[in-house]
């Protein structure tokens, strides 16, 4: 992903020339690596730092056919950075004695199927539900986010459709974005009234959000919205908007200067001691092991800094909310291209507010072996880990780089040298990789080059009754031609990954074989979707 051009040119509609030395030119001087013409997206900025008022930078287009530039209160879609405030709603509910964490969400919600275990309600705002997320089960129907409208009702739906969780709730941890949706819905049929009115009245004008609002019906007029944008390959930027009427996963409508707000409202517990504990407390799987998330928010670190976070993207919108409670800093970015890293600019924010702040000594300071090297596959899912061994680094795809430590201990490291996530070698020749708290274990696989006669083998028809959805699966010279039936026009060519399995995209098509070598069916899994199973239908005449 190519780093966003951010325009420095400084044609600002909310401040003047900056003095040397001034917490303004301290946010330009971090953002200056990031420099390019003035009539790019861009993005607006706020830093607050201790007792001191909020400092608001903004850089680039808000909108380019009419050349708006950005300003700080220009509003834009805050993607998953809204998450805490769906938690935020549900917590007030708790703290009102009117919700259980631990209680069965079927209690609220009776058209969802009994999977045989019950799913609470800290599950939902914790990402353990094992609930698949309902954007890539439509993916996987042919039918992404982008390529049709969904609203609140089809979520519930598609939920309701599925007859199975990705993992027994409490055991793992799997980002989704049904969790959210579903807490929308319970927090209405709790309090009787609409979620968008519920939190406008209890959570956004308590705290004085006056720009914040919910986008639960994408054509509505939003002034002084920034248009969202994605850069193309040769440069030229189209429009990228998020045209549905889902929200509480994502759909929040905002400005740095609200986020800050509602930063400061955080710190100060202006919703209640109780509702700010309960959205920064850690989630733990059944097992005791922690996550990295709490309830909306990531907990991380950075240079040794606690920091409290939650990054967002929806179509050609990024966002990112953080704070630093230990040196009461706080930081909101809003950007309007696809291509914009947040999470980076403002790290580089940080470094210059407290300088003092270093990273951590790296215990992964050294070369694994060459050995490792080859191809591997989650033993839970089924996706792979190609681990290459050249320019005398263990690589690993997405450009990271495999670092070693001791007791056979890995690290995933960004060019930026940021590790992505960490693991290590275990016996028989597996690799364990430990992210959000989770471990997943992958075993050493065989390169694949199937016949032709192979791979009519794995031809035909399959069909899933959940999704619902029927693949017609031809061969073809490179793989296998998988055709979602009613979506024509969405082919997608499934290569070879390793033995018996193969890739297109992060999505992963496995057959399933009965003991005299028959292909049965298949087996489907992305990201946030694990092993969805597919019936070979009969063969007509």
């Amino acid at each position: 992903m190519k780093t966003l051009i951010i325009a420095i040119a400084l044609t600002l509609s909310i401040g003047t020339a900056t003095a040397e030395g001034s917490p303004a030119a301290t946010i330009d001087t971090a953002l200056a690596s990031f420099a390019g013409p003035a009539d790019a997206p861009g993005c607006a900025v706020g830093v607050q730092s201790g007792n001191s008022a909020p400092e608001f930078r903004a850089f680039g287009t808000a909108d380019l056919e009419h050349a708006v530039p950005i300003g700080a209160d220009t509003v834009f879609e805050a993607g998953s950075v809204s998450k805490q405030f769906t938690a935020a709603a549900t917590l007030v509910l708790v703290s009102e004695g009117k919700l259980s964490l631990d209680e069965d969400i079927r209690k609220y919600l009776p058209e969802l199927p009994d999977y045989g275990h019950p799913i609470t309600i800290a599950e939902l705002l914790g990402h353990t539900s094992g609930l698949r997320d309902w954007g890539d089960i439509e993916a996987i129907a042919g039918w992404p986010r982008a390529d049709r409208i969904y609203e609140m009702a089809d979520v519930l739906h598609i939920t309701a459709r599925q007859r199975a969780l990705n993992f027994s709730p409490g055991t793992a941890w799997s980002y989704t974005n049904t969790g959210f949706n579903l807490l929308v819905l319970i927090v209405q049929r709790v309090s009787g009234v609409g979620f968008v009115d519920f939190t406008r009245e209890h959570l956004f004008k308590p705290l004085g959000m006056t720009h914040t609002q919910w986008r639960d019906d994408f054509r509505r007029i939003v002034p002084n919205r920034a248009v969202a944008y994605e850069r193309l390959s040769d440069g030229v930027y189209e429009q990228l908007m998020p045209f549905e009427n889902t929200y509480g996963h994502g759909a929040l409508l905002t400005t740095v200067s609200d986020l800050l707000r509602w930063n400061q409202a955080l710190t100060e517990e202006k919703l209640g001691a109780s509702v700010t504990k309960a959205l920064q407390t850690r989630t733990l799987l059944s097992d005791g092991r922690p996550t990295v998330y709490a309830r909306g928010l990531f907990l991380g670190s950075y240079h040794g800094l606690s920091e409290i976070f939650h990054d967002g993207s929806t179509a050609g919108y990024r966002a990112w909310l953080g704070r630093y409670p230990g040196q009461h800093l706080s930081i909101a970015l809003l950007c309007n291209s696809g291509d914009a890293i947040p999470a980076n600019y403002a790290h580089a924010i940080v470094d210059r507010y407290l300088p003092d702040a270093k990273p951590e000594p790296n215990r992964f300071n050294s070369t694994p072996p060459a050995s490792l090297a080859g191809i591997y596959a989650s033993e839970r899912d089924g996706s792979p880990l190609k681990l290459s061994f050249h320019d005398g680094k263990l690589r690993a795809g997405n450009g990271l780089i495999v670092m070693a430590g001791p007791r056979d201990a890995l690290a995933f490291e960004r060019k930026d040298g940021r590790v992505a996530m960490t693991g290590a070698v275990v016996a028989g020749g597996r690799i364990r990789i430990d992210r959000e708290g989770d471990a997943t274990f992958f075993t050493r696989q065989q390169a694949y080059s199937p016949t032709p006669g192979e791979l009519a083998h794995m031809t035909g028809r399959f069909h899933n009754a959940e999704v619902p959805v029927t693949y017609q699966i031809t061969a073809a010279k490179n793989g296998l031609q998988v055709i979602a039936e009613d979506r024509p026009g969405q082919t997608r060519l499934f290569v070879p990954a390793y033995a018996n399995a193969f890739i297109a995209g992060d999505t992963v098509l496995r057959p399933v074989f009965n003991a005299q070598g028959d292909v049965t069916g298949i087996r489907v899994s992305d990201d946030r979707v694990w092993d969805l199973p597919f019936d070979r239908l009969p063969t007509t005449r």
